[in-house]
């Protein structure tokens, strides 16, 4: 949720929001963020006023809605939110103690990473991941969190700089619009037709995938095809 500490509407939202992760049974974790003292990250959401709201899935972002919402309206659009999760295989709960807290607790590394990213400092975010990869390679959840912070900082940017910049560019759009499919088949088409740029291409696509998750159904039958047009 973002919201700002001199909007009444933040103030609203945030109590009807915490009623409802409240009462979720651990089907829901949520955080606020105060987009005044972090504007790179609504920046990175395309998000211009508060508050707005936005749901993770599998490290992917995907904004539900902007301005203010009564308790029957966000129980709609989290009900969505879950179906949409369950079509992803996604069905893990938080274990509630007082709040809502994760069951198994992240390690001090990954929560320096995640204050920066709470701070705003996306830099040093993804300075503390790539760290933790070099020291533990086989770390999913670094190598899930650089690939999230790599689309923040792409996004604030705006870049198209280069021959893929354009391109780039509009498959990070497709994915935050929620057209996980129409991204991942944009990167593939061209993929296949320009052999000068594999390289880039496919590392892309394999961040893509960890962004979007291994599990789900647009990226198997991606890697399908990736593998197709690789052999």
């Amino acid at each position: 949720m973002l919201v700002s500490d001199q909007s009444e509407a933040s103030v609203r939202l945030r109590a009807a929001v915490l009623e409802v992760l409240e009462a979720s049974q651990g089907r829901f974790a949520g955080i606020d963020i105060d987009i005044t003292s972090n504007p790179q990250l609504a920046q990175a959401v395309a998000v211009d006023k508060a508050p707005a709201m936005l749901a993770i899935l599998a490290g992917q972002p995907a904004p539900l809605f902007q301005g203010e919402a009564t308790k029957e309206q966000l129980l709609s659009v989290l009900g969505q939110v879950l179906q949409l999760a369950g079509e992803k295989n996604i069905t893990q709960t938080v274990s509630i103690q007082g709040g809502a807290a994760p069951e198994k607790p992240l390690a001090p590394e990954h929560l320096a990473a995640v204050a920066a990213i709470d701070a705003g400092d996306l830099p040093e975010a993804k300075r503390l991941y790539e760290k933790l990869i070099v020291e533990y390679p086989n770390d999913s959840d670094a190598t899930a969190g650089l690939a999230q912070v790599n689309l923040m900082l792409r996004l604030a940017a705006k870049d198209q700089t280069g021959p893929l910049g354009p391109l780039f560019y509009e498959a990070d759009q497709l994915l935050i619009g929620g057209d996980t499919r129409g991204s991942l088949a944009l990167l593939l088409d061209r993929f296949e037709i320009d052999t000068d740029t594999r390289d880039p291409i496919r590392d892309r696509l394999l961040e893509m995938f960890i962004l979007i998750g291994d599990s789900d159904t647009e990226v198997l039958q991606a890697r399908r095809r990736l593998a197709t047009l690789l052999f």
